[in-house]
C-alpha cells in the first residue's frame, strides 16, 4: 500500500459528496491512539462528514503505521492533514505540534493507573494460577473453575534513587491480607518507569515530583472520578 492508496480509497469513498476540497487530518498520541476527522469544503462552507468509515479502516492504519516508523526520527509527525480535490488531485502535510503532543502525554499519564491497574489483576490471576493458589471448584457442566483469591489489595512501586523499581504486592480476603511475592513482567516494569521518567521530566511543570506510586483495589476498574481514593503519588 501507499500514499495515493490512501487517497484514492478517500476520494472513492466521498465521491458523492458535493465538495472543492475534501480535508482528512489524523491526530496521534505518543501512547499509540489515534483520531480522524473528516470535513469538506463547498462554495466557502466548511462541512463535517457523517459516513461510517469502517471500510477505511485499513487505510488509516496504513498511516499509523507511517507513524511508527518516523517515531524517535527527525521525520516524526503526530498530526497528517491530506486535502483532496473532487478532481482527484491532493496533497499531504505530515508535522510536528510539540503542544498537542505534551498534551497527549499528559491525558494518557492521567489514566496510567487504569493500565497498571487492569495489568495487575491479569497477572496476579496468571501467576497464582500457575502456582496452585487459587481456589477450585467445578461449574454447572463439571468444568474445573478459578476462583479469586482476594477481594481487596494494595499494590505499592517505588523508585529508587538507581531508578530501579521495588514493589510489593499486598492482598486481602475476609479481612486477612497477605504479601504475594510476584515478580512483575518486564514490559509492566518498563511501563512504571517510563511513567516515571514523562511525568517528573517532561511534564514536571504539570505533574508533581514522586516517587511511590500506590495503588488501591476492590478487584473491579477504578471509576474516574473516584481515582485519588485509591490511586496516590508520593
Amino acid at each position: 500500500m501507499t500514499e495515493q492508496d490512501v487517497f484514492k480509497a478517500f476520494h472513492d469513498y466521498y465521491k458523492e459528496f458535493p465538495y472543492n476540497v475534501m480535508e482528512i487530518k489524523f491526530s496521534f498520541t505518543l501512547a499509540g491512539s489515534y483520531d480522524v476527522d473528516a470535513c469538506y469544503f463547498y462554495n466557502g462552507t466548511r462541512k463535517e462528514t457523517a459516513l461510517d468509515g469502517r471500510e477505511l479502516f485499513a487505510y488509516e492504519r496504513f498511516i499509523y503505521e507511517v507513524f511508527k516508523s518516523r517515531a524517535g526520527t527527525d521525520d516524526q509527525f503526530n498530526i497528517a492533514v491530506f486535502q483532496i480535490q473532487h478532481n482527484g488531485i491532493y496533497s499531504s502535510e505530515y508535522r510536528w505540534e510539540s503542544e498537542e503532543a505534551k498534551k497527549n502525554l499528559l491525558d494518557y499519564a492521567e489514566v496510567f493507573y487504569q493500565w497498571v491497574h487492569e495489568r495487575m489483576m491479569s497477572m496476579i490471576f496468571e501467576y497464582e494460577k500457575e502456582k496452585g493458589l487459587l481456589p477450585v471448584q467445578n461449574d454447572d457442566d463439571g468444568d474445573l473453575e478459578y476462583l479469586s483469591s482476594w477481594d481487596s489489595g494494595v499494590f505499592t512501586f517505588h523508585i529508587t534513587d538507581k531508578n530501579e523499581l521495588e514493589h510489593i504486592v499486598m492482598l486481602a480476603q475476609d479481612g486477612k491480607e497477605r504479601v504475594l511475592d510476584m515478580p512483575l513482567k518486564d514490559y509492566f516494569r518498563e511501563g512504571i518507569l517510563e511513567h516515571h521518567k514523562i511525568t517528573n521530566v517532561e511534564l514536571a511543570d504539570e505533574w508533581k515530583p514522586w516517587n511511590t506510586m500506590i495503588l488501591k483495589s476492590l478487584h473491579y476498574d477504578i471509576p474516574h472520578d473516584k481515582k485519588d481514593e485509591f490511586v496516590k503519588y508520593i
